[in-house]
């Protein structure tokens, strides 16, 4: 599976670091990372020169998440245990298709996340429990015609109804790409970084 593994500017091999893990929709599969350097989070990093943590993000070169998903999880589980990973600070982020492999990634891996946010996806509500041990933040446009809002609304009820701690923000003027909005917004790393006390 290729990836892109960004450090900080200041990356020093003998210190630990924050991990994000970030999940692309579909509209950046392929065969090529080139696509992957556009995203938003990447984008926003660039211009925070101090930004502190390491973001991992692979790419998906089949149909869907789940049709890699085990290169995946050996993914994640090998990065996360590098010498210069924080691992009691990884957190986990995805957008759309993104979305739904961070909710099945958070049941596969329970324990291994401190926080998680996601963008207009959507996953197994029924299997919520799964989901109780991590702080969500879970985002959506209320204008979304491609995943519906009532997906996330799904999940964060079920998540909160078996005593987790899902929030949940809907846009009311925007549609499937809220994540510009997301990914633009100092407080969602804030969130991802602190293990959701933020």
């Amino acid at each position: 599976m290729q990836y892109i593994l960004k450090t900080p500017q200041s990356f020093a091999p003998d210190k630990k670091y924050p991990l994000i893990v970030y999940l692309h929709g579909a509209g950046s599969r392929g065969n090529a990372t080139d696509v992957l350097q556009n995203a938003v989070i990447f984008k926003y990093t660039e211009r925070e020169k101090a930004f502190p943590a390491i973001i991992l993000a692979p790419l998906c070169s089949a149909d869907t998440w789940f049709d890699v998903f085990e290169q995946l999880l050996s993914l994640v589980d090998t990065v996360s245990k590098l010498p210069f990973v924080d691992q009691n600070r990884v957190s986990l982020t995805g957008v759309s298709m993104g979305g739904y492999a961070a909710y099945q990634l958070l049941m596969s891996r329970s324990g291994m996340f401190s926080a998680a946010a996601i963008c207009c996806g959507g996953g197994m509500y029924w299997n919520a429990e799964k989901l109780t041990g991590v702080p969500v933040h879970i985002y959506h446009g209320a204008k979304d015609d491609t995943v519906y809002p009532d997906e996330s609304e799904k999940m964060a009820n079920a998540i909160n109804r078996r005593g987790g701690r899902a929030a949940l923000t809907i846009f009311p003027d925007l549609g499937h790409n809220c994540w510009e909005t997301v990914y633009n917004d100092e407080k969602v790393y804030r969130f991802l970084l602190s293990g959701g006390e933020c």
